[in-house]
């Protein structure tokens, strides 16, 4: 394994020094490890990278941003004693990006290390990966996971004042990974989602505003040459008024102009003005312009929900054209600026969107229906649940796999959410319900509580409004998982108790019943770490009578997989020996389900402990980390790397304990358990 540090260490008590905690401040260098047993030496990478101080010059056609290249320097300026994140904002085309790269030109001199990344769907790890190598990192020096590769990037960046480039930022827990850590470093980010930056690490805002006559004139004559304009002043004029100071509408007119060099300016115009007060006429104008699948794709583009990028397929399956040709079409439109190539998916502006929309029809229903279809039967696979089939007879997953369908879901998550309240508005309950269903892989591990909240509360009104109970009984299970992941206990318990009402079969009731007894044994759990030992009995205790009404319900059915999670369920409030024997059994069934096998590998380290068998219960909770981290079960992996920091402890090891915790920690906060990491902080303050 890889560490920040290269380590010489033994292991201790069947526990391994793992990957994951990392250092949350300003120093000059930083250690980054486990317990230490051995020798400690710092390594560097085989091959160190030759320092990278080169920041993208600004297009000739550059104009009109001197005020806001000025506040990024007086924010920089202003803060030269910790690392300073400014946010610019503006419209999509309004130029952010270039005005992040012409102050980074500007002003390299004041940086001993420039980085530029791109974020848009990219995992974490994988954004990390790309700046550890321009250090000098091979990926056999890197560790797999994302904290432990914030861990290594912030050890780096302890020794460089660094400018970072950020683009493309959807959130702010995307950014977080990847702040350095030296005095003076200066990130820019250009994004949305991000106004945890601004309340947890003081980031400020610059916006963009419109361009002056001068500036968009400057902008067509760099594009096709001032000449164009001399013999056609009053066109000229015309067409920046019409452009606004839209830098997006600007490049359009003028890739037009370029496209068509034998075009007067007047033609262009005449055409503008015959379409009349549409969203933009330049956009109008370049549609006119397109071929017809061109035009189809733009049309699609306005049809889409949201505002995230799309996968070439999705528009070659929706438009029913061969990818290849999907390709050569998104490549044609990308040519003339009416979309952008995001890393081989593409997104199109805000702007030119509004235009495209009106021109999209009835095509809204067909990309809702492909993300519905296409979306559950990828989901049936990442985590199988046969739920699909119950609602829809006859309905078919197909063939994908595991780790394939997770990544697509995760890439389209933002498609997805965004398709559901679309799907909503239009009346098209069942494809809301499909869409809810499949979300749930992302959503169940708890990293997206009100989106989960959002999505299920969805379902449960179209699974209303059609009828549905069985669809109804899923979504609000779901939404009442969204509730404990919230810590709203009573809210959690009232939907599965309507689940409970809605049941129609034995096997659904059994299922409701089994969700109520969670929604007490969470809150019991949490207060017995607390020490309200009063309200934890008293919750626990109602736990158990649920989840043992569960187990029989099972029984009374005979259905095997769900006699086997009755039975790891009830092995949470069970006594060790009971719960070691329920836990076997319920292996035998759920050991080939990756998920569980980690839930049921958890609680037998949990009891292992509970029962005074620390090592034992330690070493079991050790081995399971890699695979949680995998399957992206992150509140599992707080959970047993708590349950090890309180088996440590018993065992008088503090320092030991107290690393544990802060590497739960750290995931907690990397990956927005932001409950989780309260509760750590104030447990870690008692150390």
């Amino acid at each position: 394994m890889t560490f920040p540090v290269a380590l010489d260490w033994t292991s201790w008590a069947g526990e391994t020094v793992r990957d994951g905690n990392y250092f949350d401040g300003q120093a000059d260098t930083v250690l980054q490890a486990r317990n230490i047993y051995g020798n400690v030496y710092f390594s560097e990478p085989r091959e160190p990278a030759v320092p990278s101080l080169q920041a993208a010059a600004p297009p000739e056609h550059y104009r009109n941003n001197e005020s806001q290249l000025a506040a990024l320097t007086r924010i920089h300026d202003e803060a030269l004693d910790r690392v300073t994140i400014a946010i610019v904002r503006g419209a999509p085309g309004s130029g952010r990006t270039t005005l992040c790269e012409t102050w980074f030109h500007q002003h390299l001199d004041g940086f001993d290390r420039f980085f530029s990344v791109r974020l848009g769907h990219r995992a974490g790890t994988d954004v990390l990966a790309e700046l550890l190598s321009m250090v000098g990192y091979q990926p056999d020096e890197m560790p797999a996971s994302l904290e432990a590769r914030s861990a290594m990037w912030r050890a780096q960046t302890a020794k460089f004042r660094v400018g970072l480039l950020v683009d493309d930022a959807l959130s702010a827990a995307e950014v977080k990974p990847l702040l350095p850590t030296r005095a003076g470093s200066y990130v820019l980010v250009v994004g949305s989602g991000l106004a945890a930056l601004q309340s947890r690490y003081s980031a400020r805002e610059v916006d963009l505003e419109p361009l002056s006559r001068e500036a968009a004139l400057g902008v067509l004559s760099a594009l096709v040459g001032e000449e164009r304009f001399t013999a056609e002043p009053e066109s000229r004029d015309e067409l920046i008024r019409i452009c606004a100071g839209s830098a997006a509408e600007l490049n359009v007119a003028g890739s037009l102009l370029r496209r068509f060099p034998n075009w007067p300016l007047g033609r262009l115009i005449a055409r503008i003005r015959q379409k009349g007060a549409l969203a933009s006429p330049v956009f109008d104008a370049a549609y006119e312009s397109l071929s017809q699948d061109a035009r189809a794709v733009y049309r699609f583009f306005g049809a889409h929900p949201g505002d995230g990028d799309v996968r070439p397929e999705t528009v070659a399956a929706v438009l029913s054209l061969d990818e290849f040709d999907a390709e050569e079409v998104l490549q044609d439109l990308v040519e003339v600026k009416l979309i952008e190539d995001v890393g081989g998916r593409y997104r199109i502006s805000a702007l030119a969107r509004l235009h495209a929309a009106t021109l999209a029809g009835e095509l809204s229903a067909a990309v809702i229906g492909y993300y519905a279809r296409q979306s559950l039967a990828v989901a049936e696979n990442a985590l199988p649940r046969n739920w699909a089939a119950k609602v829809w007879p006859g309905f078919t997953a197909g063939s994908f796999d595991r780790a394939d369908a997770r990544a697509w879901l995760l890439d389209e998550q933002a498609n997805l959410a965004a398709a559901t309240e679309a799907a909503l508005l239009e009346g098209a309950h069942e494809d809301v319900i499909r869409l809810a269903m499949a979300l749930w892989p992302v959503y169940k591990d708890g990293s997206y509580p009100i989106e989960l909240a959002a999505v299920s509360q969805a379902a449960a009104q179209a699974a209303q409004a059609a009828s549905m109970p069985l669809a109804e009984g899923l979504a609000r299970t779901q939404l009442g998982f969204a509730r404990m992941q919230r810590r709203e206990w009573s809210a959690a318990q009232e939907e599965f108790a309507k689940v409970a009402e809605l049941a129609a079969t034995p096997g659904e009731h059994a299922s409701a019943v089994e969700s109520l007894g969670l929604a007490c044994f969470e809150p019991g759990l949490l207060a017995r770490q607390q020490g309200r030992f009063e309200e934890a009995a008293r919750l626990l205790e109602q736990a158990e009578v649920h989840l043992r009404r569960s187990l029989e319900l099972a029984e009374e059915i005979q259905d095997e997989r769900r006699l086997a999670l009755a039975r790891m369920h009830l092995a949470k409030v069970a006594a060790p020996e009971e719960a070691a024997v329920l836990l076997a059994r319920a292996e035998r069934e759920l050991g080939k389900e990756p998920d569980n096998l980690v839930k049921i590998r958890l609680w037998r380290g949990r009891k292992l402990i509970e029962a005074g068998s620390f090592e034992d219960g330690a070493a079991e909770l050790a081995e399971l980390d890699s695979a949680a981290e995998q399957l992206g079960m992150h509140r599992e992996r707080i959970a047993a790397l708590r349950s090890r920091a309180e088996a440590a402890l018993a065992r008088g090891f503090r320092e030991q304990a107290k690393a544990h915790a802060e590497d739960a920690l750290s995931i907690a906060q990397l990956r927005g358990f932001t409950a989780e990491a309260t509760d750590l902080l104030i447990w870690l303050d008692q150390f």
